[in-house]
């Protein structure tokens, strides 16, 4: 009997050493076991038509000149299995930093999604979230007036069909109102505020509206 529960032992921890053994062959790190199927497109890649080096002039409401260019895009898959596409934007003076950050889940990846998420634009002390315009416009509601379908805007609306910024004219532009970073007994969390950011999918950011009343805008029309 003492002979049987001694191989039995033996014959588990063999089992277990063999399972172990298994285990150990996988990589380290949650990221290299991740999907690498997923991808960050739509509308998160296209965002501005953001490529390292390139760059925006922009035009402050001091009237003074500037340009933000773009420094970083970092593509990278977190420990939590999240793929992540974070462009930074930068000027030299004055000091600007803006950072514009999309992700995705790499396990159960639906395609049809890609095009439906949102992105986090953070601009000094204030963070916006993005969705794209066309997603905006399919929720506003439509209505005939004098003949002709219109688009009724209310006070909430995201969504504007065109805008004019220093001389030039974009159509599909969208609002974000923005939110701010506050401190709390050394804690950080967001509360509303009056900052908006304006944006289009194919020039990016194109104004943003500070709670002092300033703004930094887009400025093609002298570039």
């Amino acid at each position: 009997m003492l002979y049987c529960k001694i191989r039995y032992f033996a014959c588990a921890s063999l089992v277990l050493l063999c399972a172990c053994g298994e285990i150990d062959t996988y990589p380290d790190t949650y990221s290299q076991r991740c999907s690498d199927t997923a991808a960050i497109d739509g509308f998160q890649a296209d965002f501005g038509g953001y490529k390292k080096g390139k760059r925006i002039p922009y035009k402050h409401s001091d009237g003074y000149l500037f340009a933000l260019t773009v420094t970083d895009r970092e593509n990278y898959i977190d420990g939590a299995c999240e793929k992540h596409l974070v462009t930074t934007l930068e000027s030299a003076y004055p000091i600007y930093s803006v950072t514009v950050s999309g992700k995705t889940g790499t396990f159960y990846y639906d395609g049809a999604q890609k095009n439906r998420q949102p992105l986090e634009i953070e601009f000094g002390q204030y963070v916006f979230t993005v969705v794209d315009p066309l997603i905006l416009k399919e929720v506003l509601h439509v209505a005939n007036v004098n003949g002709k379908d219109t688009l009724l805007y209310g006070p909430d609306s995201n969504y504007i069909e065109k805008m004019e910024v220093n001389g030039v004219t974009y159509k599909d532009v969208a609002v974000s109102h923005g939110e701010k970073y506050k401190s709390f007994n050394n804690k950080y969390s967001t509360v509303k505020s009056d900052a908006k950011l304006y944006y289009q999918t194919k020039k990016g950011i194109l104004k943003i509206e500070l709670e002092d009343g300033s703004h930094i805008a887009i400025n093609e029309e002298d570039d």
